[in-house]
């Protein structure tokens, strides 16, 4: 066998690894402004200004100095900055005590600290079916 082939060699371990590839996390920093629609799978943290619609299929957190004007949907979403828009969770929505939020939330599970600011409805229904 040749020294960069493509087979294997016969005494090479298997991979057996059967631990689920950790979730990457994308970040709009601080400085960044951004405008449309966004969708993915890995987790999400917004530290700058969005306008527009996010769907993700993991978590976003929603920093302190994030302004946001956006509808959301995500399995999770943790809220530290301000939301003006309707968010939407499949597992949980957690408004810490510096959240700002004007816009319906809807989740099975919703925590509100003590601080956080809420004006809107709230739907404590079943999770979305997903498709």
């Amino acid at each position: 066998m040749a020294l960069f082939s493509k087979d294997a060699p016969a005494n090479a371990p298997a991979d057996t690894t059967s631990e689920p590839r950790a979730r990457s996390v994308s970040i709009l920093s601080a400085s960044v402004a951004f405008e449309g629609a966004m969708t993915g799978t890995d987790n999400l943290v917004i530290e700058g200004s969005f306008k527009g619609t996010i769907d993700v299929r993991s978590e976003i957190r929603v920093a302190a100095s994030a302004r946001l004007e956006a509808s959301i949907h995500a399995k999770t979403v943790i809220v530290e900055g301000t939301i003006s828009g309707d968010v939407t969770a499949d597992h949980k929505i957690e408004l810490l005590s510096s959240a700002r939020v004007d816009g319906n939330i809807s989740s099975p599970k919703i925590v509100v600290a003590e601080g956080a600011s809420f004006r809107g409805s709230v739907d404590m229904g079943t999770a979305r079916p997903t498709e």
